[in-house]
């Protein structure tokens, strides 16, 4: 049994953190082969819904302060959680993470680094750079998706060994709707869960529901859970749109599965998804999954069998061309799966989604075994069994157990 310290950037809400999460909650209820420790470099909401229960269950967390980018004090500190776990593997999610566990541990002899990638944020030229120096301090690389490695392969080169495990979705506790069809016809509703920030193209589904308004189907309505910095001028788009009752706002919310029971159509319009948790959590609960056709929902959904994929083709507004803060940047490039190459981030155009959603409408009552398609697709695929079990195997290999 070897000791796997998993380091994630903070508890703040996000796919990566909800992912690691959810598997030291499987590891809780199904006893793993390795031994598993927590460390967050900082807190976040996640510390308050999801923290407690792993602490709870036995494990070893450890929740650091890091006050900025560069802080001295949490080196010692991340210095110091290490010496105390004496780990046998160390783990690291997204760049963040796998640059501090790699500068301040990587000369510890004996000890493999996986770099788990679940983004793309880490290859513009700087991180580019950074990475090329400390990439002989890693073991293995992880990736998300075939569309990550694909990313990072193109620019790194990595001379480690690299594989992919796709993310689990938890879904043991989940309330799944028996009947789908128990949802009334009018209004017909519309949800997306997600960071709200630019990458996601919101104002695309704006858009849509403004087409499809236009047309005569004013009782569609948007469901938008989920909070981030762009979510102001999100409903300003709305109120300018004449959409002001029509799309809801509803901020951050602990457990965005009660939703899923008021939707008839899951939509995922961002300009890249390294995989989404949300769009595949929204197919376990049967929902008719509408994405553009850019990184891992590719992989995620079969066209006209589990859900429905659009075209990327439409360049990026204005607005989000320039330089965005950290945190809200959009992927230099991005993997298509249609014609296996790498191009810059397009988006899905308003008019084609609005058909696709009015299509889907007309024809909701005959796509029951899309739905039933879409969750036996996240059952068999995606769940998060598959996950930890793929992760303890590659923990087998990399400690020499097998």
């Amino acid at each position: 049994m070897s000791r796997v310290m998993h380091c994630i950037s903070s508890l703040a809400v996000g796919g990566v953190e909800t992912c690691v999460l959810d598997m030291f909650k499987h590891f809780a209820a199904n006893r793993p082969r390795h031994e598993h420790v927590l460390c967050a470099f900082r807190g976040g909401k996640l510390a308050e819904t999801h923290l407690p229960a792993v602490r709870e269950a036995g494990f070893e967390t450890h929740v650091l302060h890091r006050p900025s980018r560069y802080s001295f004090a949490f080196c010692r500190e991340f210095k110091t959680a290490v010496d105390r776990v004496e780990p046998d593997i160390i783990q690291a999610y997204n760049p963040t993470a796998g640059l501090w566990v790699r500068v301040l541990s990587g000369k510890r002899k004996g000890v493999p680094i996986i770099v788990h990638c679940g983004g793309v944020g880490g290859l513009r030229w700087r991180w580019r750079m950074i990475e090329r120096v400390i990439l002989p301090r890693t073991g293995a690389f992880v990736f998300n998706s075939q569309s990550t490695r694909a990313i990072w392969e193109s620019f790194l080169r990595p001379r480690v060994p690299t594989r992919v495990v796709y993310n689990g979705v938890t879904f043991a506790d989940a309330a799944v709707r028996d009947s789908v069809e128990r949802l009334p016809a009018s209004p017909f509703v519309l949800l997306t869960v997600c960071r709200v920030v630019p990458v996601k193209a919101l104002h695309t589904q704006l858009e849509a529901v403004r087409i499809l308004h236009d047309r005569g189907q004013d009782d569609v309505r948007l469901i938008v859970v989920g909070d981030g910095p762009i979510r102001g001028d999100l409903a300003e788009k709305a109120r300018s749109l004449g959409l002001a009752e029509a799309v809801a706002f509803t901020g951050y919310q602990p457990d965005p599965r009660v939703y899923h029971a008021r939707a008839h159509v899951y939509l995922c319009t961002s300009y890249n998804e390294t995989f989404s948790m949300t769009l595949a959590e929204a197919m376990f609960h049967r929902l008719v999954c509408i994405a553009a056709s850019a990184g891992g929902p590719s992989e995620i959904i079969e066209d006209g069998r589990s859900g429905f994929l659009l075209p990327c083709t439409e360049p990026l507004p204005s607005e989000s061309s320039g330089r965005l803060p950290v945190g809200q940047e959009l992927p230099p490039i991005v993997y298509d799966h249609q014609s296996d190459s790498l191009r810059p981030p397009l988006g899905v155009n308003p008019t084609e989604l609005a058909d696709r959603i009015a299509d889907v409408r007309e024809r909701f009552g005959e796509l029951g075994g899309m739905r039933e398609a879409a969750r036996r697709r996240i059952v068999e695929r995606f769940s998060v069994a598959r996950y930890c079990d793929a992760l303890e195997d590659l923990y087998d290999e990399m400690s020499g157990h097998r």
